[in-house]
């Protein structure tokens, strides 16, 4: 098992983050800029300090163990560490200068509210230096690398209220249930389409977002599909098989294209909230304090 922390192990994890990233071997080798062997001869150093074997793989195969998968997420937590001291020494220096990290649930970017990209763009105005690394995930992921620090904050739907996470109201979200096509509802008036019609019919759960407060069910589903992103949801709708609430803005794109129909809309609709969170135990950095200030001034 690796003992202290030395400069070659740094180095080691590194190259081992970009081979995860990249999901294999191959794909690491331009980036990193080393041969298949060299990577291979890399890790298996690493395994041999850890004790421990990181990933199955041999051709064309890439599969992380449960230990390989255990390393990636305190690799995340180290190298966020590191570039938390890089800021905090610029901040000491009344630099701005290091690293913001920002979580977004995915495909809202459609959403009409455009405080977001107005604050990161006076942000990035006033520190052209500072480097903004994006991540886009599901809920549980956000509040989860919020919490341990991958991320100094993000923006999206979140049915948890954790004791240690701060929530901040930003905008509303208005769902709507979608039908393709080519689904047999597409065609159909909404007044055919009875409680007892519907409850037959293919739906498509979008996981923990089915658990939001006030988003009880107006009908009951055959729920044989689920996806925790909106854009698996969006593809399993356009296949003309299945019912699946989107937000508005983002089934906007297809229902222009007569892609895509809402299905009763005055019962069917539904509205949650967007929040931004933060760690509420952690000290916030100048940077995400700067940033949170955009938001602030962009409302």
């Amino acid at each position: 098992m690796l003992g202290k922390i030395q400069d070659v192990d740094i180095k080691l994890l590194r190259i081992f983050q970009v081979i995860a990233e990249c999901g294999g071997f191959s794909l690491a080798q331009a980036k990193l800029n080393l041969s298949q062997s060299a990577i291979s001869t890399y890790m298996s150093q690493l395994e041999t300090r850890l004790g421990m074997r990181l990933c199955e793989r041999g051709h064309g195969t890439f599969i992380l163990t449960d230990d390989g998968r255990a390393v990636l997420k305190a690799n995340e937590k180290l190298f966020a560490s590191l570039e938390n001291f890089r800021t905090e020494l610029a901040e000491s220096r009344d630099k701005l200068l290091g690293e913001l990290r920002i979580g977004f649930i995915d495909n809202c970017v459609t959403h009409p509210d455009g405080r977001i990209c107005k604050a990161i763009k006076n942000f990035t105005e006033r520190a052209p230096d500072v480097h903004i690394k994006v991540y886009i995930g599901g809920a549980i992921e956000l509040e989860e690398q919020v919490m341990d620090g991958r991320l100094h904050l993000a923006i999206g739907l979140f049915h948890h209220r954790i004791p240690n996470l701060d929530y901040s109201f930003l905008f509303e979200e208005d769902h709507l249930l979608y039908c393709g096509s080519d689904h047999p509802f597409f065609s159909r008036k909404d007044d055919e389409l009875t409680p007892d019609v519907i409850a037959k019919a293919n739906y498509v759960t979008w996981d923990y977002v089915e658990a939001l407060p006030g988003w009880e069910q107006p009908f009951s589903f055959h729920d044989v599909a689920s996806s925790p992103y909106i854009e698996g949801i969006a593809f399993l709708v356009l296949s003309g098989r299945y019912l699946a609430y989107l937000p508005t803005h983002y089934a906007g794109f297809w229902t222009e294209k007569k892609q895509m129909r809402s299905v009763l809309p005055e019962k069917s609709r539904r509205t949650t909230a967007f929040h931004l969170i933060t760690n509420k135990t952690m000290r916030k950095p100048r940077l995400t304090r700067e940033f949170l200030n955009e938001m602030a001034r962009a409302s």
